[in-house]
């Protein structure tokens, strides 16, 4: 009785393991911290957060720390790498704290900054109230043929120094690290080690 208890244990350590060992599937949802910036800012100004909403969709929220705005009127306002296929089309139902806009001006392998090149810009956004040139969120849906959250690696925003919609008293661009998602390396070692335990469980019991 004891023997087929202990070869139970063993099996179902043996199958933790192997699910351990399983690669993640892509994420749902990925956060990008603005903890870079090009006017020497230390910490974070805002996240942005890429999330898959349906087949080849995603929704993008970028949210703004107090003291920072997203601005809005130039040439680029976000850009992104990792993705393919996106064009000024791609963006949809954008909305800046709550008012509905579009984005007027696109390109491909534009370099902003210090960041370096990124594969697509959107900016220009137009339609918000008279006066509006920045704002604390601004979401918006992308869609393209392939189209998933974990398929970006890369994002940059313009911003301003200010919260609200006035923008001010500085401007520049925030980019940030690639996005945390659970490593495959790290579970294929839990995995091993769970293996490694099986085996010695079963050699001590079995003797």
């Amino acid at each position: 009785m004891r023997i087929n208890s202990l070869k139970l244990l063993v099996l179902v350590l043996v199958a933790v393991a192997a699910l351990a060992m399983v690669p993640v599937a892509s994420a749902t949802t990925v956060t990008f911290d603005l903890t870079g910036n090009n006017l020497g800012i230390p910490g974070s100004v805002g996240t942005v957060t890429i999330t898959d909403t349906a087949a080849n969709t995603v929704s993008v929220t970028v949210t703004m720390n107090a003291g920072f705005s997203i601005q809005l009127k130039g040439d680029t306002v976000i850009a992104f790498n990792g993705p393919s296929g996106l064009t000024l089309g791609s963006a949809s139902g954008l909305m800046a704290d709550g008012n509905a806009g579009t984005f007027t001006k696109f390109s491909t392998g534009k370099n902003v900054s210090q960041f370096g090149t990124f594969a697509f810009d959107f900016g220009g956004v137009t339609g918000l109230p008279k006066g509006t040139v920045s704002a604390n969120t601004l979401t918006f849906t992308l869609t393209a043929t392939g189209l998933s959250a974990s398929s970006f690696t890369g994002v940059v925003i313009h911003f301003c120094t200010a919260s609200g919609s006035n923008c001010g008293p500085q401007t520049g661009f925030a980019s940030i690290a690639p996005p945390t998602i659970p490593e495959p390396g790290t579970l294929g070692l839990l995995g091993t080690g769970l293996v490694g335990i099986a085996g010695l469980v079963r050699r001590r019991f079995v003797s």
